[in-house]
């Protein structure tokens, strides 16, 4: 798709979001969310609710679906029932290590922007070596100030010495789209979003582009 006064040609740098996008963690957070929730409160929570939290910092989430508890202690539970299971339980989404090689390897600068903390990303990346493909990373650890908020994504582009103008951010929920369209990068949503169903994307601000696969993007920056 065409974005007005974008030039896809001059594209050298692509970032990703983690959770959702390259990294298949829905099952694990939802699960976790779930858990957090019943034993801490009795309540359940709907899909819609647990949706809701996909990109958002944790302790957002809590305040927002837990406002009785101290978030401190609902934060601690919710990481402690991830500990032991994260790496187990997660797996990268079809055609993301060969996505990430080839665009590497014709000289395109990869980022990771996302709003997990360093510890648990980095977990992440070095288990599946995407850090063989990854130039720099932006994690919640590192800023005061997150997704929706394009900041992130000014702090990783300088971080690479890179302009919006010559950048794609690929990402799966609402946060990702409009930190990347504040931004003025190119921005594109994942199909297999769980964060953003079919039926509810009429209801957000277009994307650029939204690819049904990792090697859809090869072919959108290539072309």
């Amino acid at each position: 798709m065409e974005k007005p006064g974008f030039d896809l040609s001059k594209v050298n740098t692509v970032l990703y979001d983690l959770d959702g996008t390259l990294v298949d963690t829905n099952d694990l957070i939802s699960e976790s969310w779930r858990h957090t929730v019943k034993t801490l409160t009795g309540r359940g929570l709907t899909d819609a609710e647990v949706r809701r939290t996909y990109g958002e910092i944790l302790q957002d989430s809590m305040i927002r679906l837990m406002p009785e508890i101290d978030p401190d202690e609902a934060l601690e539970f919710f990481r402690s029932y991830q500990r032991g299971i994260f790496i187990e339980r997660i797996k990268l989404f079809d055609g993301v290590e060969e996505t990430l090689r080839a665009l590497k390897e014709r000289g395109y600068k990869n980022g990771l922007v996302t709003s997990r903390l360093r510890a648990s990303t980095m977990n992440a990346v070095r288990h599946f070596e995407l850090d063989r493909f990854i130039d720099a990373i932006v994690t919640a650890s590192d800023i005061d100030v997150f997704k929706p908020d394009p900041a992130p994504v000014y702090h990783i582009l300088d971080k690479l010495g890179s302009k919006p103008e010559e950048t794609i951010f690929v990402g799966d929920t609402i946060h990702d789209i409009e930190a990347g369209l504040a931004s003025g990068v190119y921005t594109v949503l994942v199909d297999w979003s769980h964060a953003i169903p079919h039926e509810e994307r009429d209801d957000i601000p277009a994307p650029d582009a939204i690819i049904e696969n990792m090697p859809d993007l090869l072919t959108l920056v290539l072309k």
